[in-house]
């Protein structure tokens, strides 16, 4: 079985090869040095958007798995910032390849032979199996580390100061990037800039008006970074929770600053319902739950919850 799995893979690898040199094998009036560079730039672009989105689902992992409590603030910083370091590095290079990229014109593709058609769906399909291979590696690695297999790299950590000086030259230049004002937020959170943070997640609403991030954080920052009860404060925190909850109503950290804000409106009843549904959703005997049981508990008895 291993041997004939072994053919067919040694099969397929001599056609992928045939077909991306074939363009060598013919005189072709076109330059073949600008022809390998295009190909080379869409394959990085390809690979770096595939490694984009899996370090944004990356991101997104790490907050449901503190939210959850199966992840603890110090490794949930740690990861977090080695990401966001990797994430803001495939940025700078799809913008400088967005800089330099040469589109062709509609005559030169109608003009392109059958086999330089070939040789693009060689490349398309090496393209599909790199990405494939990345995707895969950067999953394993995810998992790795989420179960404490990955050794501790507290001391390579990169200086949020530098990413975010980095940040600000780029978004300077780039106002509306919405991932990059979203690593500006985040960055400005671990420094404790909380005004920043929150003029950086306005800009991504301002772009992005569903963003569930941006929202759960602009609410949290009213509640957390206020001044002093204003019954309307909550009720803006309320609208911004809401938001995400339309699409992801079991989240516990949500529904826990749901229930927090209308805890501070005096109605303990809807209060009560999203506590619940936060607990609920944590893994039993994690310490967030065990706080949010507590809470539940204190307030069903009529007591201040903390």
């Amino acid at each position: 079985m291993s041997t004939i799995f072994f053919i067919v893979c040694l099969t397929i690898l001599i056609g992928v090869i045939a077909g991306m040199s074939s363009p060598f094998w013919r005189k072709d009036p076109a330059t073949p040095e600008l022809i390998n560079q295009d190909a080379e730039e869409d394959q990085e672009r390809a690979d770096l958007s595939v490694e984009r989105e899996v370090l944004l689902q990356s991101l997104q992992e790490l907050d449901v798995e503190l939210a959850q409590g199966r992840l603890e603030q110090e490794d949930y910083a740690r990861l977090k910032a080695t990401d966001e370091q990797r994430l803001l590095g495939v940025l700078d290079r799809l913008e400088a390849l967005a800089a330099t990229g040469r589109p062709s014109s509609s005559s030169e593709q109608h003009n392109l032979p059958r086999s330089a058609w070939g040789s693009a769906i060689a490349v398309s399909l090496v393209v599909v199996i790199f990405s494939i291979g990345t995707y895969s590696f950067l999953q394993w690695r995810t998992i790795n580390r989420l179960v404490g297999i990955q050794t501790d790299r507290a001391g390579q950590l990169p200086d949020p100061r530098e990413m975010v000086a980095r940040l600000e030259a780029r978004l300077k230049e780039n106002p509306d990037d919405v991932q990059g004002q979203m690593l500006a937020g985040r960055s400005y959170m671990a420094l404790d800039r909380v005004d920043d943070a929150k003029n950086a997640y306005e800009k991504v609403l301002e772009l992005d008006p569903r963003n569930h991030e941006a929202h759960y954080n602009m609410g949290v920052i009213m509640i957390e970074e206020r001044k002093f009860d204003d019954p309307k404060l909550f009720e803006a925190a309320l609208k911004h929770f809401d938001v995400v909850l339309v699409d992801r109503p079991n989240e516990p950290g949500v529904n826990w600053y749901k229930g927090l804000a209308l805890w501070y409106l005096k109605r303990y009843r809807e209060t009560e319902e999203f506590w619940a549904t936060a607990y609920n959703n944590l893994d039993p005997g994690s310490t967030d739950a065990e706080f949010v049981k507590q809470a539940l508990a204190k307030l069903r008895n009529g007591e201040p919850p903390f």
